[in-house]
This record gives C-alpha cells, structure tokens and sequence, in this order.
C-alpha cells in the first residue's frame, strides 16, 4: 500500500515498509507517526511526497491508484552481472516497490513476502560468517497478488534486464 492523504494541514502518507522509504521522507522532514497512520508531512511537500511514492512504489499515491489491483507473475531472468536485481548481501529482495523475499530474526531464517507466492523455484540463502547472500535463480517464477494496476509499467521498468511479468490468470 502507498496512499497520500492531504487533511487539516498535514500530510499522510501509509506505505508499506521500502528500505528506502525513511532515507527519503526524512529529505523533506517527514515523521514516522506509527504504524496506523505512517508518516507525517508538512502540507508544502506534497509534490515531493508524491514523487517519493512514484520512485518507490510506482503510483502516485491516490488512494484510487491503489484500489485497483491484479496479480501478476514474473519469470526471473537475471541478465545483469553488474547491478543484479535479484541478488542482494545482507538485504531483502524489494522489486516493484513489493518485498519478495529477506531473512527473518537472528537466525536469519528465509521468508517469503507478503502476497508473494513462488510457483517454480524458490529463493536461497547461503549463510556466511554472520552474513547472508541471498538469490532468486533465473527461471523461478512467481506470483505478486494484489499488485496496483496503476504500477505496471513500473514493474516492467524494473524487470528490464532481469526478467518478465504476465497477468496471472484465474
């Protein structure tokens, strides 16, 4: 999720956790209020937190753009040695703004995204000296449910390179 609600002078924005998301609210002093109402802003950045919401997410933040919603399944196909998208060193795998794979707790145990089902293949994570690597191989396929229709030419723009989405069917 990722809606901007513009009321009595404030900002808000509820997103779903992005490891970029308080890197970038914080450039325009925007506060984490907790978890019911998520983030703060004062009225004058609303163009800016729109943009946020573009870079990460992929919609503009109009509670509309997020109401309309499809799953889609996506062919891992990683072509890019140099800047992998699918490959991470002690970092979750984020694509299209939706968390698809990471570690869990001190025992780094590997979990899965929320609405992220893998249909052939899986994730791996090999455990090294308190590190983790962690990888999807290419020719994994699998699910997003409830992904904003809004943001599909945005998950096609951060597949480039690394693999292909179809809408699911059923």
């Amino acid at each position: 999720m990722a809606v901007i609600i513009v009321s009595e002078g404030r900002i808000t924005f509820k997103a779903n956790y992005h490891p970029e998301l308080a890197i970038q609210a914080r450039r325009y002093d925007g506060r984490f209020v907790g978890k019911t109402i998520g983030w703060s802003f004062k009225p004058e950045h609303v163009e800016a937190v729109r943009n946020i919401c573009r870079t990460l997410y992929g919609v503009d933040g109009t509670p509309e753009a997020w109401a309309n919603r499809c799953d889609v399944q996506i062919e891992v196909n990683e072509q890019d040695p140099h800047s992998p998208l699918w490959r991470r060193f002690n970092a979750d795998i984020y694509v299209g703004g939706r968390h698809v794979a990471g570690v869990f707790g001190p025992r780094q145990i590997l979990r899965t995204g929320k609405g992220v089902k893998f249909l052939r293949g899986e994730p791996r994570c090999a455990l090294q000296h308190g590190a983790y690597e962690m990888d999807v191989p290419s020719g994994t396929l699998l699910e997003i449910r409830n992904y904003p229709r809004a943001a599909l030419d945005f998950l096609a723009g951060c597949l480039e390179g690394h693999g292909s989405w179809t809408l699911a069917q059923g």
